[in-house]
C-alpha cells in the first residue's frame, strides 16, 4: 500500500470515529434538554391544578358577593319606597 492511501483511509477512519462521537454527544444532549422539559412541564402541570383550585374558589366567592348585592338592592329598592310613598290627593 502506498503512503498516500494509507493517510487516505486514516483520514477516513478517523472523521467517521469524530461524526459518530459528536452523534452520540448530540443524542445525550438532546436527552438530557428532554428530561430537563418534562421536569419542566410536570412543574408546570401543578402549578395549573393550583391556579384551577383558586379559580373554583373565585368562583364561590363571586357567587355570594352576587347574593350579597342582590340582597342590598332589595333592601334600597324598600328604602326607595319607603322614602317615598306619595300622599293621594
Amino acid at each position: 500500500m502506498s503512503a498516500e492511501l494509507i493517510a487516505i483511509i486514516s483520514m477516513g477512519l478517523g472523521l467517521a470515529v469524530l461524526v459518530v462521537g459528536l452523534f452520540a454527544w448530540l443524542r445525550a444532549d438532546v436527552a438530557a434538554l428532554r428530561n430537563e422539559i418534562r421536569e419542566e412541564f410536570s412543574g408546570i402541570r401543578g402549578e395549573i391544578g393550583g391556579l384551577r383550585g383558586e379559580i373554583t374558589e373565585l368562583r364561590g366567592e363571586v357567587t355570594q358577593l352576587r347574593e350579597r348585592m342582590a340582597h342590598l338592592e332589595g333592601l334600597l329598592e324598600g328604602l326607595r319606597e319607603a322614602i317615598a310613598v306619595r300622599v293621594p290627593s
